[in-house]
């Protein structure tokens, strides 16, 4: 314990002290990844940075309150706050991602902005549908709608649009590291669907022509990974551009969608196949509540691709051959599964709710 007087002279004269001189890329803040696929990594964000992130395109949104279902410690949150101190407008935080605590704080202060992860977005219809005409929130104030982070079904931003017709709804792909990358605009949604758009404002993109990977470039990156020159290396090219572990797809007019991770393509028999294009397969099978697919060793095939279910409930497990007749001509048939496993829940980050493949083969290889 130490009293003031043992950290300041009594003498010291009655002036402020000095001010540090702060330049733009100077570090600003240290935000931690998720740690989906291993140890958590302390990502540099400067001044200069965060600014681009938030001024630019907040100056040009409709000014009211913003309803932020977002943990501190998420990106999606510093963001939003951000930006709402850019433009000096309320922002609203809720204790945790419960629909009707978000419903409420819209209704009370009347938000014009509201962003949430799909899964929120499917609590908060849920919690509409069940609202009793007396009970049911207005939320006729929202101007802007968005949502990000994972895949967003075409059917849940139909719902959406349902559900506030008088808002604009919008898609943002993007990482602590890279910051938003892309947008889906409203206008696209229906004629575009799966993509997560166009590239956001200051972003370059580019796919690596042998692994597919998505490559970023441009002011809106972070400084690197806080004392991990290592990994800070390992995440550029040789001329710059930041890896985004994503595999993506680009359409002729230029909208990109995101079909996997580079880490968690599985290779079989010399054909690459991405998990979560299987996965949309398989996702609305009326015995699943939920799927996950990874690749698993084979000494035949490399790894051959397996289906992880979690079961509806009072179904019965489907077969393999259940699963392939499912998938039917969607998928090819190097991507349909050779494997089903029955799991009671499949592993998943808390923040962005994205699958812990590494945990899950773990789980079902040992």
């Amino acid at each position: 314990l130490l009293r003031l007087g043992a950290i300041v002279d009594d003498a010291t004269p009655d002036e402020p002290p000095p001010r540090p001189g702060i330049a733009e890329h100077d570090l600003h803040v240290l935000f931690f990844t998720s740690g989906s696929t291993g140890r958590s990594k302390g990502v540099m964000l400067s001044h200069r940075v965060n600014y681009l992130r938030s001024h630019p395109g907040a100056q040009l949104e409709p000014r009211g309150a913003t309803v932020c279902m977002y943990p501190l410690f998420h990106m999606g949150a510093w963001t939003i706050a951000m930006q709402a101190w850019q433009t000096q407008t309320t922002l609203v935080l809720v204790p945790r991602a419960d629909a009707q605590l978000v419903c409420e704080a819209v209704e009370r202060w009347k938000a014009t902005h509201l962003n949430a992860i799909p899964a929120v977005w499917q609590r908060i219809l849920d919690h509409l549908a069940h609202a009793g005409d007396g009970r049911r929130p207005d939320l006729s104030s929202l101007r802007l709608v968005d949502s990000g982070t994972s895949a967003t079904p075409p059917e849940l931003l139909a719902a959406i649009k349902a559900a506030v017709p008088g808002a604009t709804r919008r898609v943002f792909y993007g990482s602590t590291e890279a910051g938003a990358v892309t947008l889906l605009r409203d206008e696209d949604m229906e004629r575009k669907p799966g993509s997560c758009g166009v590239p956001h404002h200051s972003c370059e993109v580019r796919t690596d022509p042998d692994t597919g990977e998505l490559l970023v470039r441009g002011p809106l990156l972070f400084n690197g990974y806080f004392d991990d020159p290592e990994s800070t290396a390992a995440a550029f090219t040789p001329d710059g551009w930041f890896r985004t572990g994503d595999v993506a797809a680009v359409d002729d007019e230029g909208y990109l969608s995101i079909i996997g991770r580079v880490r968690d393509v599985i290779r079989s028999g010399g054909e690459t196949v991405a998990p979560s294009e299987v996965e949309a397969a398989l996702a609305d099978h009326p015995a699943l509540a939920d799927v996950a697919v990874v690749g698993v060793p084979d000494p035949r095939w490399g790894e051959i691709v397996c289906a992880v279910v979690v079961l509806a409930d009072g179904c019965a497990p489907p077969t393999l051959d259940d699963l392939l007749e499912h998938c039917g001509p969607r998928l090819a048939k190097f991507k349909r599964p050779r494997r089903v496993e029955v799991v009671d829940a499949i592993p998943r980050t808390p923040a962005t709710n994205q699958v812990q493949r590494r945990l899950l083969i773990e789980r079902i290889t040992t």
